[in-house]
């Protein structure tokens, strides 16, 4: 036994087993866990996984949502070579790998949504302007003000600032709103509280896909 420990590569392949059958029976509730210790769970299983792949480089994959690539970026608006993502029919993702191209090519690909403007900053994406329940033209969805109306998931939060940022919600509890986004790190995942419709962290607000 102390032979194969020895052998670091091995090691390495027996942790990642461990973790990956831990995940595996939390998102099955095997632990009965509450939604917001689930999500609690999935973060620390992330974090403690991109440690030991040692994620680095500008690229990297460190999650998906319904089959979408998270890709590592490590800091910076051009800090992966600033090239243009397109899709296979030339649709403009987004800068690699910006908080923006994760939203565009998840909202593309998973949604069939095509936002009619690509230019702007992850702050351009909410205009105070618009009331809530409004269209929001230049990505063609549903704007809301934080506080407004409860977020639910697949919505875009949407943050302030000279370049702002982007996410967007993969669950919604009674006092949580978790989300998942690129260009913030190592991680994919965060956790935000809900008191009531507002959500913290302060975000402007967020988009949201128009169903008839």
């Amino acid at each position: 036994m102390q032979l194969l420990f020895k052998n670091k590569f091995l090691l390495v392949i027996l942790i990642c087993s461990l973790l990956f059958a831990i995940y595996f029976l939390i998102q099955h509730d095997f632990f009965q866990n509450t939604s917001a210790n689930s999500e609690d769970t999935q973060k620390t299983f992330l974090e403690d996984l991109n440690t030991i792949l040692d994620i680095t480089d500008c690229g990297d994959s460190i999650g998906s949502l319904n089959g979408v690539i998270v890709y590592f970026n490590s800091g910076g608006i051009m800090s992966c070579d600033g090239e243009r993502n397109l899709s296979v029919n030339g649709y403009s993702y987004g800068i690699k790998w910006q908080c923006v191209e994760f939203v565009r090519r998840y909202y593309y690909d998973y949604l069939d949504h095509e936002m009619p403007s690509r230019n702007g900053h992850a702050s351009h994406y909410f205009r105070d302007a618009i009331a809530s329940g409004s269209i929001n033209s230049e990505r063609n969805l549903l704007q809301y003000h934080n506080g407004d109306i409860r977020p639910q998931k697949n919505d875009i939060l949407v943050w302030p600032g000279a370049y702002g940022h982007v996410s967007i919600v993969t669950n919604v509890t009674d006092s949580t709103v978790s989300t998942i986004a690129q260009n913030i790190g190592r991680d994919c995942i965060d956790i935000l509280s809900l008191d009531v419709n507002r959500i913290g962290g302060g975000c402007s607000g967020f988009l949201r896909l128009f169903i008839p």
